[in-house]
């Protein structure tokens, strides 16, 4: 099976693909993989931002970026890779290949990035915005339980154990707005009596959530 029938697009230049998996120990296209790369990395980060922006509404600048890094981390890019098979399809010197194996979790991560460039550059920037939101649809649906799994609120716990003398985080309800159907809490978290975030969201758990993450963004 093709590579191309994995990730479920053809392309029309196939040498953009060619430099795409092709790793710079091989020296071929060492410079336009490595600018492939940082251009894949600039429209996936876009492209997951702009998506996350118009769908979740009621998150703040601190969530959201949570959110985009839980997805488009290098851990997360790796697994995807792998997913795709991308892995099975890399162009390696032999000298790499015979001191090192197979590719690495970073390779793999740069590589799937010089691929959403080699797309892009085959076809348009829609389209690369398509097959990315296909690709990370699954990830998007669940991200909200994925920053769960981070556990701001435990976090900010412990810094506050740790760097506050064992103060412990308290949230507010500050406000509660719109129809009964669709209703809108704001909440803060303050430790010591000092506010340190907010967050606002459909549910009081979820703006407690947010709040601790801006809490924990902007003491970072």
């Amino acid at each position: 099976m093709s590579l191309e029938s994995i990730i479920n697009y053809t392309f029309k230049d196939i040498k953009l693909l060619d430099i795409a998996l092709s790793h710079p120990s091989q020296k071929v296209f060492a410079s336009e993989y490595q600018r492939f790369e940082f251009l894949g990395d600039s429209i996936l980060s876009g492209c997951i931002s702009k998506y996350l922006y118009n769908y979740f509404k009621d998150a703040n600048e601190g969530t959201l970026n949570i959110m985009r890094t839980a997805i488009v981390s290098g851990n997360s890019l790796s697994k995807k890779a792998l997913e795709l098979e991308i892995d099975k399809y890399i162009k390696l010197s032999d000298v790499y290949r015979k001191n090192f194996g197979e590719p690495s979790s970073s390779m793999l991560e740069d590589t799937f990035e010089a691929l959403i460039a080699a797309i892009y550059l085959d076809s348009n920037l829609d389209t690369a915005e398509e097959w990315i939101l296909g690709t990370f649809k699954t990830e998007l649906k669940n991200v909200r339980e994925m920053i769960k799994e981070i556990n701001p609120k435990g976090a900010l716990q412990e810094w506050s154990q740790l760097k506050q003398k064992g103060e412990i985080p308290e949230y507010s309800l500050r406000e509660t707005s719109g129809p009964d159907h669709k209703k809108s809490y704001t909440v803060e978290v303050s430790i010591d009596g000092k506010v340190l975030g907010s967050g606002m969201s459909s549910s009081i758990k979820n703006a407690e959530i947010d709040a601790a993450l801006d809490a924990l963004n902007n003491i970072k």
